[in-house]
């Protein structure tokens, strides 16, 4: 925080702008994190204004022994607070995200669901965004903005600057909408179990027109919804498009054959070269998996689907290059796979797709989902392919 007031200018904020964290040092291990965390909940209960504290106590933390929530209920008072334990080995984020997700339903939500929802407008639950989604804020805001389209209500997108509220209120939502599998599955058929809310899920993130087109059809034909409006505007979003696009190919055959390369989640993965190799016609160079299946479990349905896509594609070679290796012009991945590119005079444009990012401040929020995602991610290739 010290090092870098512009974008951590807040106390309990390393590394990583959007969650306190209390950063334990030696001393901490030898005398104990009480003074620490007393004092990061002293800073959070004066200066946020919230309804509930999650805590998690990380495999190093565990180490100390102290007792996390005993010292969190000293401190805070009338607000709800549990504890996330992880004694084991450190997971991948999105292991934590979905086990917190999960605790906040079974410790929060009572069994008894709520009266069937009787308003003339049908509600959803979006599950499976997180604040550590790069541009989190512009996912809601679009998939809120797609289904009001359709009359539908968005009533709780869950561990994703959701109230207190919309967390209790999940029970009486007619479908659940997992956006990302990884992240939210598990909360999905949790949901089924305890509520019998049924839910819907795409193969990987809906990234682009048609992703965003099939899922919105889903929702409305499993709601009796009326997708007119989205119908309209998602023609709309197509024309836009194709005017620039169609005068970058009319001059210099861009951007189809160009070749990419994506460095993320099999879901993220999978969303993106889908889009890019079905609507723009590119090249997959590398595709680079981080929760690739393990030797002793099967694959995940979006790893499937990116394995037919590329076989289908003559491109299977993509899911075997190393993302360092790659000689893409256009690279998607998080900050540091470009930063480390860059440092290797590699000639390309990194578009970011998920955190750490390289420091560029995003004031507007933005989304690489649904059509507004669409447009965005054709403005970013058509300028990247120009100006790098």
């Amino acid at each position: 925080m010290e090092f870098d007031p512009l974008n951590y200018p807040e106390l309990w904020y390393f590394g990583q702008p959007r969650v306190p964290c209390t950063y334990l040092d030696k001393r901490d291990y030898v005398y104990g994190s009480r003074d620490k965390l007393t004092e990061a909940l002293h800073f959070l209960e004066s200066n946020m204004n919230f309804d509930l504290i999650v805590i998690v106590n990380s495999p190093g933390a565990a180490l100390i022994g102290d007792d996390v929530r005993d010292i969190a209920m000293d401190e805070i008072q009338g607000t709800p607070v549990f504890t996330v334990e992880t004694p084991g080995y450190s997971r991948d984020i999105w292991e934590g995200y979905s086990s917190a997700c999960c605790q906040i339903i079974r410790e929060l939500l009572p069994d008894a669901p709520l009266p069937v929802n009787t308003g003339t407008r049908k509600k959803v639950n979006i599950l499976g965004m997180s604040i550590f989604h790069k541009y989190y804020q512009g996912d809601c805001r679009e998939f809120t903005r797609l289904l009001d389209l359709c009359g539908i209500d968005v009533s709780c997108i869950l561990c994703c600057e959701c109230t207190f509220e919309e967390i209790m209120g999940m029970r009486n939502a007619d479908l659940n909408i997992v956006v990302d599998t990884i992240y939210g599955m598990d909360a999905a058929r949790l949901l089924e179990e305890k509520y019998q809310i049924p839910y819907v899920s795409c193969p990987g993130v809906p990234v682009g027109f048609s992703a965003a087109e099939t899922l919105i059809h889903q929702v409305c034909s499993l709601l009796n919804a009326d997708s007119a409006a989205f119908v309209t505007e998602s023609e709309k979003s197509r024309a836009r498009a194709y005017i620039y696009l169609s005068r970058l190919n009319s001059l210099t055959g861009l951007p189809k054959g160009v070749k990419f390369a994506v460095h993320g989640t099999c879901s993220q993965c999978y969303g993106y070269t889908a889009f890019l190799i079905r609507y723009f016609g590119m090249t997959a160079d590398c595709i680079s998996v981080l929760d690739p299946p393990g030797a002793n479990s099967p694959p995940a349905p979006e790893y499937e689907e990116l394995c037919r896509l590329l076989e289908k594609t003559s491109m299977s070679g993509a899911l075997h290059k190393d993302i360092l290796s790659t000689d893409a012009e256009l690279v998607f991945a998080y900050g540091n796979i470009i930063a480390k590119l860059k440092a290797m005079h590699r000639d390309f444009s990194g578009i970011e797709i998920s955190l750490p990012s390289m420091g560029y401040t995003d004031v507007i929020p933005k989304t690489h989902l649904g059509l507004s995602g669409g447009l965005l991610l054709c403005e970013q290739i058509i300028n990247g392919l120009m100006f790098r």
